[in-house]
C-alpha cells in the first residue's frame, strides 16, 4: 500500500509540475494593479471586519480592502485567517494594490509555490520569498504604518495539540510573519510552524471564518468578507486525503486530525449560520457573487485579475448598503 501511494504521489506531482505555466507579463495587468497612496481621511468604525481565507481566491478580498482603503473606511478589529491574513496586513498598512500585485504578477514564479517547492522543502509555499526577498525588496512592506494603525488585528491559527483556534495579535514585523506563515500553512502542504514552543498549523481548521470570535469580543456590527458564493457547499475530503491526514497526524495529534477530517461538515454548519445572521440583520455579507473554478496553486493571472476586479466590483456595488448598516 505504501509504495502504490507513493507511486500515486510521484505521478501526480510530474504532472503538475510539466504543466504548461501563464506568462504574466501583461501590460494590461501590469497597468490595472499600479500600487496607489489615497490621502482621504479615515473613519475607524465601532466594528468587527471579518475576513475568510482560500488561498488565491482572496484575491477577491484583496479587491474589496482596496475599495475600502480607497474610501477611507476602517474597523475597530480586523479578525482573519490564512490568505485573508495576508490580505489583512497590507490592509493595516495602507498598501492600496499591494497583495494584488504580488499575488498575480508572481503567479508564474515556481519559487513562490508550487510542487516543486513541496518537494524539495516540505512548504508548497515560500514564505521568506514573501515576506523577505524579493517581495519585500520590490514592494517594501510599511512596518510602521501597520504597527501605528488604529485598527487592531487577531490573526486565527490551529494548535495542534487541541485542534482549537489560537488567535494571535500583530506585534513587531517578524512577529507578524510568524503569526501569518501559521495561518497561512495548510495541512499536508505545508510543516508546522513552531511559535514558543506549540506547533501550529491553518487557522482554518479551528475556525474558518471567525464571527464568534468576533462576537466573543463584544462587537455587535460585524463586516464579512467570504471568498465563496451563497451556494457554496464544501464536499467531504476524499478517502485518500483522509487517510494521510491520518498517516500524518493522528498519532501525535488526535485532536487535530478530528477537526481536520470533519473540517468541511464544520464550515457548512458555520455558512448555514452566517447566512441566518445575514438574514436578520446581525452581520453584512460581501460574497462572489459566482463561483469561480481555480486551483489552490493557480497559475493563470489572467482568472486570478479577474477575480481581483470582482471583489472591486462586488465591494463598490455594496459600498453604501454597508456604510448605512455600520451606522
Amino acid at each position: 500500500m505504501k509504495k502504490i501511494l507513493l507511486s500515486l504521489m510521484f505521478t501526480i506531482i510530474v504532472i503538475a509540475m510539466m504543466h504548461s505555466q501563464i506568462n504574466v507579463q501583461d501590460e494590461l495587468i501590469i497597468s490595472e494593479l499600479n500600487e496607489t497612496t489615497v490621502e482621504k481621511p479615515s473613519k475607524v468604525h465601532k466594528a468587527a471586519l471579518v475576513l475568510e481565507g482560500g488561498s488565491l481566491r482572496t484575491l477577491f478580498t484583496s479587491g474589496v480592502l482596496d475599495v475600502f482603503m480607497e474610501n477611507g473606511i476602517e474597523f475597530e478589529l480586523v479578525i482573519s485567517v490564512s490568505a485573508g491574513a495576508m490580505n489583512a496586513a497590507n490592509y493595516l498598512a495602507g498598501h492600496i494594490g499591494r497583495s494584488a500585485r504580488v499575488n498575480i504578477l508572481h503567479s508564474d514564479d515556481s519559487d513562490f509555490f508550487g510542487f516543486k517547492k513541496l518537494v524539495l522543502t516540505g512548504n508548497a509555499f515560500n514564505f521568506d520569498y514573501l515576506f523577505h526577498h524579493p517581495i519585500n525588496t520590490l514592494y517594501p512592506f510599511d512596518k510602521n504604518a501597520f504597527m501605528n494603525s488604529k485598527q487592531r488585528l487577531l490573526i486565527a491559527t490551529t494548535d495542534l495539540e487541541t485542534g482549537n483556534a489560537v488567535y494571535f495579535e500583530r506585534r513587531d514585523y517578524e512577529g507578524l510573519t510568524e503569526a501569518l506563515r501559521a495561518s497561512s500553512s495548510m495541512p499536508l502542504w505545508c510543516r508546522p510552524v513552531n511559535i514558543d514552543g506549540r506547533y501550529y498549523l491553518d487557522g482554518a481548521v479551528g475556525e474558518a471564518i471567525g464571527v464568534h470570535k468576533a462576537l466573543l469580543e463584544g462587537f455587535d456590527k460585524i463586516v464579512v468578507v467570504l471568498t465563496r458564493d451563497s451556494n457554496f457547499v464544501r464536499s467531504n475530503s476524499p478517502g485518500f486525503v483522509r487517510f494521510l491526514n491520518n498517516r500524518f497526524y493522528k498519532k501525535k495529534y488526535p485532536e487535530f486530525t478530528k477537526a481536520l477530517n470533519s473540517w468541511s461538515e464544520d464550515y457548512n454548519i458555520l455558512t448555514d449560520e452566517i447566512k441566518t445572521m445575514e438574514s436578520e440583520g446581525k452581520v453584512f455579507v460581501i460574497r462572489p457573487s459566482e463561483e469561480f473554478n481555480i486551483k489552490n496553486l493557480e497559475r493563470d493571472a489572467r482568472k486570478l485579475f479577474n477575480i481581483y476586479f470582482m471583489g472591486r466590483d462586488e465591494a463598490r456595488d455594496t459600498l453604501t448598503d454597508m456604510l448605512d448598516y455600520l451606522r
